[in-house]
Order: C-alpha cells, then structure tokens, then sequence
C-alpha cells in the first residue's frame, strides 16, 4: 500500500512539473511572439506619455483635425478604424489614438479614470504637434471620456461626432459588473493564446463589406492575442461605472455641435438607448442624432456613409 502511495506521488509530482514546465514556456513563447508580431505588424508612429510608449496613426492634411477614439477592448484601434480614417483623410487630418493597452501601445497600471485618461489623450497630441481644436469621434466607451474632455477643456473640443457611443447614464440602473484579474494572470501566461490555437475564433463581421485588408485583418486577430484582458483594459472595464457616475445627468455644452451615429441594432435591442442619448442634447439646433443600419461597431459596415454624413454636418455646423 505504502509503495502504492509512494509511486502515485511521484506520478502526481511528475504531472505537476510538466504543467509548471508547460506554463513557462507558454508564458515565455507568448511575450516572445508578442515582441515580434509587433514589430512585424507596426503602424503608425509612437509618442511617449508618462513615460510610456503610446501609438498613433496620422493620415490627411485638412484644415480641421478629427481624433478617433476607441471602444472598450478594441484590440487594434488603428486597424479598426482604418477604412473610416482614409475616407475621411480627403477632408481632414485624421488622428487614430491608442490608448494605453491597445494596439501597440505600452500598458499601465494607472487608474483608468475620465482625468488620467484624457490628460493621456492630450499629451499625446501636444507631443503629435497636433494642436486643437479638435472634432472629438469616440466609438463605444469613448463617448464618456471625449465628454469629459469637453466638459473640462471646452476650448479643446469644437465638436463631438460618436459612433453608437457611450453615454453617462446608461449605469444608472445596469451597472457594468468588475473583470476578475486573474483574467490578467491568462494574458500574462500566454493562456488565451494556447486556447486561440485550439478553437479559433468565428468571424466576427469586420470585414463582411470588404472594408479592410487582408493585413488589417491579421493585425487585429494578432492584436487581440496581445490584449485581450490585459492588466489596462481590465482595469479600465472595472472603472466604468465611475467613470459614467461622475458624468450623470450632464448634458452636452449647448453651443457645443455633437452628431450621434446610432447603431439601428443597438436601438432595437436597448429600448433605453435612444432616449439615452436624446437627454443629452441642449440645443437640437446643432445637436442631432442619426441612426444607421449595422451593429455597434457601425463603422465596420459604415464607414463611407459616416464619412460623408460627418462631412456635411461640419460644414454646415462648424466654420
């Protein structure tokens, strides 16, 4: 019995050991891969903030400067927004930012607050030599930050064009509910890459209308195994509901012009969505809202169409 006992520790001890020795060398390939893909995959130019390496994307040469902000883990802003920002690079010179935790951006572990994230957003323009004002375009989350920004830089800010974006309220009775971190402890270890070997991902519609190139779509599937629940972007999920909570019942600056793209999905399925986004507007003279046919992430489908409807509405709202 006892030589039993003995031979079944050291079968455990044995299996123990090759898991441990599994999981190093998965952590190992995967920053190693990481390193690699993105120096191989990089787009666009890199500015430090803090200390920290945040990356950028710059295309057109227009009188008036559009900054396209993304949702909440978005992998690869820069991928994600790219057919919109070429379409609208015939106008305006078109910024893509990526905040801290995606893209190729550094990651941090500073609080993913309204103020640090938009005195990011800030920096990294100065340091772009892109001065203001600036025609905010936030998808998703962003909406709550490029509010802030207005709000507390009025000056800064001389429009506001969301696509399907966040809004303040949208917490008040649904409040986001906080990612583990040891959804963090996955990314670091290379886990989520091991599990997108063994079951890849089903398409996800990015390219259902031929918008992006083959590379754009490698780039963001490679992206997300680089950011998906990494430390920023966990930390930045669980700051929603304050981030949203020091906005409440805020309205949009009435002399502040704000054109809302709305998903006709995200409308149809949030009964609330809608009226959400009607209690922001003060003056509907220059405060409109549009909705568009496609899913929340309308600028995959979209991209031309809110081009030229952003186009129209700058020359007939902005001087």
């Amino acid at each position: 019995m006892k030589k039993t006992l003995r031979i079944t520790g050291k079968i455990l001890l044995w299996i123990l050991g090759i898991i441990a020795g599994l999981v190093i060398i998965s952590a190992l390939s995967h920053n190693i891969l990481n390193s690699m893909e993105k120096n191989k995959y990089k787009i666009g130019q890199t500015v430090h903030v803090d200390g920290k390496n945040m990356q950028a994307y710059v295309t057109g040469k227009g009188e008036k400067t559009i900054v396209l902000l993304s949702g909440l883990g978005t992998a690869s802003p820069i991928a994600d927004f790219m057919p919109l920002a070429e379409s609208l690079s015939k106008d305006y010179k078109v910024v893509i930012l990526e905040n801290f935790g995606y893209g190729f951006s550094s990651t941090t572990k500073k609080e993913r607050s309204n103020e640090n994230i938009v005195n990011e957003i800030r920096t990294a323009l100065k340091e772009l030599e892109i001065s203001g004002p600036y025609i905010l375009m936030p998808h998703s989350i962003s909406g709550i930050y490029s509010m802030y920004y207005a709000k507390k830089y009025p000056n800064e800010v001389e429009a506001i064009i969301g696509i399907d974006e966040s809004v303040p309220n949208q917490t008040k009775t649904n409040k986001d509910e906080d990612m583990s971190s040891s959804l963090t402890l996955l990314n670091t270890l290379g886990i989520l890459r091991d599990i997108s070997y063994l079951s890849p991902s089903a398409d996800d519609g990015m390219n259902q209308n031929n918008y992006y190139s083959e590379e754009l779509v490698k780039l963001k599937n490679k992206a997300t195994l680089w950011n998906t629940a990494n430390v920023s972007i966990v930390n930045e999920m669980n700051t929603v509901n304050s981030n949203t909570k020091e906005l409440y019942d805020v309205k949009y600056p009435n002399d502040l012009p704000v054109l809302a793209f709305l998903s006709k999905d995200t409308v149809d399925t949030e009964q609330e969505w809608l009226p959400l986004h009607e209690e922001l507007i003060s003056n509907d003279e220059i405060q409109k809202i549009e909705t568009l046919s496609g899913g929340h992430y309308l600028h995959w489908t979209n991209a031309d169409k809110i081009a030229e409807m952003t186009k129209e509405f700058i020359s007939t709202h902005l001087k």
